[in-house]
């Protein structure tokens, strides 16, 4: 090696695994004369994007070792070729990533000497290369400060702004005074000549959660503004602001959302502009900052609204309507004028999505278009009022005696059984479809609607329903899946709950946690003989089985204790302002508890006063505060 003038040790450039001998040279290659762009070509042929492989890590720890070794174009290709797989393998240690990541992570310091480097592109480069592997050495932040203060290079200083902004809020940097100092020091490249300076600033800036300087609240949006409106909003340089260069403006309003007055003061520079994207930036800048925020504002809501109507930004808009909710209910009539005149493209996807937006504000006026779209994926909703079901019931069968395999069957069946009662015209359609591949859905909604199916179709049900909750598959001899559903849907629709108990009892003490729990949980204290078995669930690992032990132990014994232990702690979420079906659950759980389940008002007040909404999603949270009340006025909400 070293009458190649290299200095790689041998140790280095063997140490691969077993029988991948082409690498080696490979590696060798990279500082041999004459093979440098081959060898380089090869190696990222064979490495590509699979950064889980061995093979993979024990290559890239090589190319660290040997950054120094290499001539710049080869230097700049490689730093290139790490801040992209660097990026996806530094986010997560487990499993199968444990070994890049460790690579990757150990990474910096063989970069952080580069980061000074006299070639500008090797300068890009570094900064990147420590933006995405997260480097945690407080070196590496002091160097790029010092070389940004100093550097005559545009594309190298937008990467180093951008790595200080990264680098600044990592946990192991969450001081508010370091991070009011990398706001402060961020800040007077707001001011820079080029446009994507200024946007990096920002950046970071926004990042650290520190955007305004008093008397100037709004001055970080305004830059923002500035910066989109010299770009034109389009795509930014891939180096180095990949990924999130295909999409500048994405970022940047999430950025922006818990900053009201600067999002506001971007949303009011680029509402009127004459470039396309940068109206679209206004439009998902005020989608953000409604999704983040629960006050009404209505200045965003009419910029999202008038986005309806300019066809270049209309479908941004109509993303914003889509999950708008209660929220957007005042702008319905836009909604509705924009499918009417739509005409003939009614399974045109922005139309779907305008009919979806309607259906989440609850207008009575999308039913018929609902009903007409019911199953195309874009017009997916979460949940349809039940005042709809005389008008959809019509079709809704129609399209279940044409068998449940056409498109909107499994739609229909979730919509119906979310209506329980209201969907007993149904049962003959649905008795039919219990010799069906759809059988399981099928009997989940005739348990939902219960004896409001009739005599009649209990008659003809029962004996179905019976034979389904003792089936066993002819291949396996196993009991068919949808058992526990067949045996509780029985008991609902004939008030007999011998199988039901039977059946479900033993799921129970098989160790199957959801979903028989909640058909236990439904039988209440019928299933008493069966406690036992729901006891050990409350600590189970799953936390789903857990909150549905909870809920059936709480039926079945009356004990609020154990269940209250299971529940409380699956409130964590709502501390991040975060929630997930399963804290809704939660919630709903808790208020059919009742009093004793005073421990969780303070929570729960807090989710209904909260100026901020939960899950950055504004149909999220609405669901989240409507089950939040209902659970206070259970529990009954004492003010002092």
């Amino acid at each position: 090696m070293k009458q190649w003038g290299a200095g790689v040790p041998w140790h280095v450039l063997e140490r691969v695994p077993a029988g991948q001998e082409e690498m080696p040279a490979l590696l060798r290659g990279l500082v041999t004369f004459g093979q440098r762009r081959h060898a380089w070509l090869r190696l990222e042929e064979k490495l590509g994007w699979a950064t889980t492989t061995p093979l993979f890590a024990h290559a890239v720890s090589c190319l660290f070792e040997m950054l120094t070794d290499l001539d710049e174009r080869r230097l700049i290709q490689v730093l290139d070729f790490l801040a992209r797989r660097g990026h996806g393998a530094c986010r997560t240690s487990a499993g199968v990533h444990s070994m890049t990541f460790t690579v990757f992570t150990n990474g910096g310091r063989h970069v952080l000497p580069l980061v000074a480097s006299p070639a500008a592109g090797v300068r890009t480069g570094a900064a990147w290369v420590l933006r995405t592997i997260r480097c945690a050495d407080p070196a590496a932040l002091d160097a790029l400060r010092r070389q940004a203060a100093v550097e005559d290079d545009t594309a190298a200083l937008t990467s180093q702004l951008l790595a200080v902004g990264r680098l600044s809020r990592l946990p192991s940097r969450a001081d508010p005074a370091e991070t009011a100092e990398t706001s402060a020091w961020l800040r007077p490249w707001l001011e820079h000549q080029d446009a994507q300076v200024r946007l990096a600033a920002a950046q970071g800036i926004l990042s650290a959660g520190d955007p305004g300087v008093p008397g100037d609240a709004a001055g970080t949006g305004l830059a923002v503004a500035s910066a989109l409106a010299a770009t034109g909003g389009g795509r930014l340089p891939d180096v180095p602001w990949w990924p999130r260069g295909y999409d500048p403006v994405k970022p940047l309003t999430h950025l922006l959302a818990p900053h009201p007055q600067e999002a506001a003061a971007l949303v009011e520079t680029l509402a009127g502009h004459t470039g396309v994207n940068l109206r679209r930036a206004a439009v998902a800048t005020a989608g953000a900052r409604l999704r983040y925020w629960r006050d009404p504002g209505a200045e965003l809501w009419e910029t999202v609204a008038a986005g309806i109507d300019d066809e270049a930004v209309a479908g941004e808009a109509l993303d914003v309507f889509a999950r708008g909710g209660a929220a957007a209910a005042p702008y319905a009539d836009r909604l509705v004028r924009y499918v009417e005149r739509s005409g003939d493209s009614s399974r045109s996807h922005s139309v779907g999505v305008a009919v979806r937006g309607l259906v989440g504000m609850g207008d009575d006026r999308a039913a018929g278009w609902y009903g007409e779209r019911c199953g195309d994926h874009f017009v997916r909703v979460d949940s349809v009022p039940e005042r709809w079901a005389p008008k959809l019931l019509p079709g809704f069968r129609t399209a279940l005696a044409a068998g449940s395999e056409d498109r909107g069957g499994p739609e229909i069946l979730r919509i119906l059984a979310q209506w329980g009662p209201a969907a007993a015209p149904a049962a003959p359609e649905l008795a039919a479809m219990l010799d069906t591949p759809a059988a399981r859905p099928a009997a989940e909604v005739l348990g939902r609607i219960g004896q409001a199916a009739g005599p009649g179709v209990a008659r003809a049900v029962a004996g179905v329903l019976a034979g389904l909750a003792g089936a066993y598959t002819e291949r396996s001899g196993y009991r068919w899946q949808g058992s526990q559903t067949a045996a509780w849907a029985h008991w609902r629709v004939t008030g007999d709950p011998e199988r039901a108990l039977r059946v479900c009892g033993a799921a129970v003490r098989a160790g199957h946690g959801r979903p028989v729990l909640r058909y236990l949980a439904d039988l209440g204290p019928l299933a008493a003989p069966y406690a036992d078995a729901v006891r050990p669930l409350l600590t189970c690992p799953g936390e789903w089985s857990r909150v549905g032990a909870a809920h059936a132990w709480w039926r079945i014994t009356g004990d609020a204790a154990p269940a209250l232990a299971a529940l409380l702690p699956e409130l964590a979420p709502l501390v991040r302002h975060s929630v997930t079906p399963l804290v809704v659950q939660t919630v709903r759980v808790l208020g059919a508890i009742g009093r004793p389940a005073v421990a969780a008002l303070p929570v729960l007040h807090q989710v209904t006063v909260s100026p901020r909404r939960y899950g950055g999603d504004i149909l999220r949270d609405e669901e989240l505060c409507r089950a939040a009340r209902e659970a206070i006025a259970a529990i009954g909400w004492c003010a002092d």
